[in-house]
């Protein structure tokens, strides 16, 4: 049976690139989310400016820091696995090292930090994190719904966006995780079929060479027509005769027969 590893490289290829937009999302929208609140904590009164212990806000950074170096990661191995200098649809078990040592230490990391973002999302009402805070007075009635002048970052404006981004940062790096855990199962799937059509062309090479026929051995004369002519120079007429018979009779009804062998005799 033959397997065609080609799909299995261009579904690999999918996803990378799909991890690698996700990744670029995730920094883009969880280091919004950090700026903003980095901005508002120290004046705005909805980020409690007496109280700035109550926010913990390692989990976003660690969002953050788990999407970049899983950045790293995917785009140091789709660019492995595309360009074509590498070479490596040649050599499957180095990409499949490879693919090894980059995708499972980001579904660790990504797993780990999952996990940590929620237990810290746990700890509210005595902590809260960006995402349990704006998403907890997203709804609240600012003092400009009561009519009250006051400066647009003084208010609660911002909280339902920041507490959607918030909330897909910490979804999307665990689809990032669940990708990367069916990368992985690709890359070893893949590493089999590329070794299984690998042994398969192999096969096939032998089988040609063997089915082909070895051509017939060269007939090399110098040295015959060299002691014909002596013999004709010599006026040995008979012999002459004798030797052309002899070598006529072993070339069309002994075909294995070559000019050295037939020398040998001479």
């Amino acid at each position: 049976m033959k397997i065609n590893p080609t799909p299995l490289h261009t579904t690999q290829t999918i996803l990378l690139s799909l991890i690698a937009v996700l990744t670029l999302s995730i920094t883009g929208t969880a280091s919004h989310t950090l700026d903003i609140f980095n901005k508002q904590q120290s004046s705005n009164p909805w980020w409690l400016p007496l109280w700035p212990q109550h926010f913990d806000t390692n989990g976003t950074k660690a969002l953050i820091g788990a999407a970049v170096s899983t950045f790293v990661l995917t785009m140091v191995l789709l660019v492995v696995a595309v360009v074509p200098r590498f070479a490596l649809k040649q050599k499957y078990t180095l990409r499949a090292l490879l693919s090894l040592g980059t995708t499972l230490p980001a579904a660790l990391v990504c797993l780990v930090t999952v996990i940590y973002a929620h237990i810290l999302n746990n700890n509210s009402p005595e902590l809260d994190t960006i995402q349990t805070w704006s998403c907890k007075y997203k709804n609240g009635r600012s003092l400009q719904q009561q009519d009250i002048p006051v400066p647009s970052h003084l208010g609660n404006g911002a909280f339902k966006s920041v507490c959607t981004e918030s909330k897909f940062s910490l979804y999307a790096t665990l689809v990032v995780f669940l990708l990367l855990s069916l990368n992985l199962a690709v890359s070893i799937v893949t590493w089999l079929a590329d070794k299984w059509a690998m042994r398969q062309q192999r096969s096939e090479k032998n089988l040609e060479m063997g089915s082909t026929p070895s051509p017939e051995p060269q007939l090399r004369g110098s040295h015959l027509e060299m002691k014909m002519k002596k013999l004709l120079l010599q006026g040995d007429v008979m012999n002459y005769f004798v030797i052309c018979i002899s070598y006529l009779a072993r070339r069309y009804l002994c075909k294995t027969t070559t000019d050295d062998s037939f020398q040998a005799n001479l």
